[in-house]
């Protein structure tokens, strides 16, 4: 079988899902300038009568708006509980000791437009993160801070410039301490991967991308991603990834717990007539107990699974680490598309279920 060159491949990349991923470094900084500009009125949403800190930073956001919730408590040494939110409803036990923070990339979003309503209603809402849209509208109407996004692209694309943007809200509450070394370190780790795959010639591996023969070895399987600790984060990043822009079903899950449950319903995964692949996100500084579950599971699931990919971090801080991982997901993502021989862009069927939906 002949294998598609990389030039063949890259004809169906028509939005440029790829360049949009190269962009992530240079997002982290830019998410955080744009919080800094309405920053003044962030620490108002606070103040410093208040405590140091709400009780809880709770976010509500779906899909790839709503990541950053996931990924801030990952990769930040955070000064009070982060709580994600992804539905329609605000937790009941939200009072005015918390603060409430609700991102949209488009401002359509109508689960998390839901929760801006309540959060209004009980007077907890700090801030909103869009590009623009009826969230940002409600949010000028109410004197709510907005921190702009830039509009026109995708909201999983825009994952870096959500995160830096997040950061400084929660700086600004207390909740983080130095966003500013934050971003810098989340940068410096998603460069270590980008720079892996942009420009041409051996040294930067543009001509034979790394993460283009990793997808070429998850091709027509089905994917599990295990994380541990802040990697738990960045698993059910690939898994979101793998779904939108490889368009096929992907798992997540978490080590120690999978080990209580999940490991035994490999016995019989050959039954189920699929091939298995697993990938594994090994976590910063993972501790003996840790790395030998890794081990040990792989070990035990192996009969079950035809291609195994783990990935240690190069990595020396914690946000850069989780960036470095969670880059290697979407590169990996984006090929598998491509080799596949579509376009990772589009979402047809999300569109289609919001059609039918009709704004609920």
């Amino acid at each position: 079988m002949t294998i598609p060159t990389l030039d063949t491949l890259l004809v169906h990349d028509v939005a440029d899902m790829l360049g949009a991923v190269a962009t992530l470094p240079g997002q982290l900084p830019d998410g955080l300038a744009r919080a800094n500009r309405v920053r003044d009125a962030l620490t108002a949403s606070w103040p410093s009568d208040r405590g140091a800190t709400p009780r809880t930073l709770v976010v509500c956001g779906m899909g790839g708006s709503g990541v950053g919730a996931d990924l801030l408590p990952a990769a930040a040494d955070v000064r009070a509980p982060v709580v994600a939110v992804k539905g329609y409803e605000l937790p009941g036990w939200v009072t005015d000791e918390d603060r409430v923070v609700c991102i949209s990339y488009s401002g359509a979003t109508a689960e998390t437009l839901a929760c801006f309503d309540q959060a209004l209603e009980r007077s907890v809402v700090a801030a909103v993160i869009t590009s623009g849209g009826e969230l940002a509208n409600r949010a000028r109407a109410a004197d709510v801070p907005v921190v702009e996004l830039p509009g026109g692209g995708q909201p999983r694309a825009a994952v870096g410039v959500i995160f830096g943007a997040l950061a400084g809200v929660a700086a600004a509450l207390g909740v983080v301490v130095d966003p500013e070394a934050l971003v810098r370190e989340a940068a410096e780790g998603a460069a270590l991967v980008v720079d892996e795959h942009v420009g041409t010639g051996p040294e930067h591996g543009g001509d034979q991308p790394p993460a283009l023969e990793l997808a070429r070895q998850l091709h027509d399987h089905a994917i599990v991603v295990y994380g541990a600790g802040h990697t738990v984060a960045v698993a059910h990043r690939w898994k979101a990834q793998v779904n939108e822009n490889g368009k096929v079903p992907c798992f997540a899950n978490a080590l120690p717990e999978l080990d209580h449950n999940e490991l035994v319903g490999w016995e019989f995964a050959r039954a189920t007539g699929a091939r298995w692949a697993l990938v594994e996100l090994l976590p910063l500084g993972a501790s003996e107990a840790i790395t030998a579950r890794f081990d040990i599971t792989r070990r035990l699931m192996s009969d079950a699974i035809d291609v195994d990919l783990r990935f240690e971090p190069r990595s020396t801080t914690l946000a850069g680490a989780t960036f470095e991982q969670l880059a290697w997901g979407d590169y990996v993502s984006v090929y598998l598309a491509l080799v596949r021989g579509i376009d990772p862009s589009p979402v047809e069927r999300i569109q289609s279920l919001k059609g039918e939906l009709g704004g609920r």
